[in-house]
């Protein structure tokens, strides 16, 4: 009896994670388009830096400390596939990798300077 209970209890919990997760552009529609961070410097680099994030659908990228002007080239970490999004602790998948899950701080607003931004793991992000 405590077996099935347990069961029907993993089940519960399987299904109410899973109805929390939605494709990132069903979920909210301004995500979609390409996101850029601010340049900064990165020792790893060598050089000037940025994280690029392509939202569009099964093609979408993310690139972890690329060159600072050519999108996703020489990145650190890259990764593509679907982008997902998890309501219950707003966290980002992109592909089928749980590597690296991103935290959403901020979803996609217009700031005071009239440019879309996001926050993602406490770092600005720019539709470019």
């Amino acid at each position: 009896m405590r077996k099935a209970i347990g069961i029907l209890l993993s089940i519960i919990t399987f299904y109410l994670v899973a109805c929390s997760i939605k494709e990132l552009e069903k979920y909210n529609e301004d995500f979609s388009g390409s996101w850029r961070s601010e340049v900064f410097n990165s020792p790893t680099q060598g050089d000037s830096a940025r994280h690029y994030l392509d939202v569009d659908g099964k093609n979408s990228a993310f690139g972890y400390s690329c060159d600072a002007e050519k999108p996703h080239d020489g990145c650190l970490r890259y990764q593509s596939g679907k982008a997902k999004y998890n309501k219950a602790n707003k966290g980002l998948q992109i592909g089928n990798s749980v590597e690296k899950i991103y935290r959403v701080d901020r979803e996609p607003f217009i700031n005071d300077q009239g440019k879309w931004e996001m926050v993602l793991d406490s770092i600005s992000y720019f539709k470019y």
